[in-house]
């Protein structure tokens, strides 16, 4: 049985990630401006799943983990 090494990804890929991430965590910041002020009507679950996966994207860029 091979055993998968599970090392830190390089910090090239992890600021590419980064910068890759920022117009979903934009959008996460609009929603909650959205939802502050009181217009959930407007928010799509397309929305949520793109702000919820720019999230998860910063998290790895920020700790440079593997998951896949």
């Amino acid at each position: 049985m091979l055993l998968k090494e599970k090392g830190k990804l390089s910090l090239t890929v992890r600021i590419i990630v980064g910068l890759l991430a920022l117009p979903s965590l934009l959008l996460a910041f609009m929603l909650i401006s959205e939802a502050i002020n009181g217009r959930y009507d407007g928010i799509g679950i397309f929305e949520l799943v793109y702000s919820v996966v720019g999230f998860f994207a910063i998290y790895i860029a920020l700790t440079g983990k593997k998951f896949f």
